[in-house]
């Protein structure tokens, strides 16, 4: 039973990760749409820093599983957790610091449209799952 649900949860992360990949260059298209090229990169670059956020995050989360390695699971997630908002914070750092010209609504629009990604994966992966 275990093993099903920690596979269930392992696509779910996937299913998460490469939907937020998916949306790095619709942020980026979007922005240039509405804006100018500037905008583009900006959101792109918002965009990333949450999917790379994302991505320790689910790697650490998934390295152990079951009920013997329950302590390694939480610890885990402790590490993703702080891993995810150290990425998070010195990307934001390094961009605004070092990206000249920048468009910061777009950066932050870029990051909140892939870290809404996390609301939809979850209907995405059940609709799948049905089809199985």
């Amino acid at each position: 039973m275990s093993r099903t649900n920690r596979l269930i949860d392992r696509r779910l992360a996937k299913a998460l990760v490469f939907l937020q990949a998916c949306m790095i260059p619709i942020a980026a298209l979007l922005a240039w749409m509405m804006k100018d090229i500037t905008a583009a990169m900006s959101a792109a670059l918002g965009a990333s820093v949450c999917w790379l956020a994302h991505c320790y995050f689910a790697w650490q989360s998934f390295r152990a599983a079951g009920a013997r390695a329950s302590k390694q699971v939480m610890l885990n997630m402790y590490r993703g957790i702080l891993g995810k908002f150290a990425i998070v914070i010195v990307g934001f750092i390094l961009i605004l610091n070092n990206v000249e010209p920048l468009s910061p609504v777009a950066l932050f629009g870029g990051f909140i449209l892939v870290q809404a990604m996390s609301w939809v994966a979850p209907f995405w992966v059940t609709r799948l799952q049905k089809r199985d």
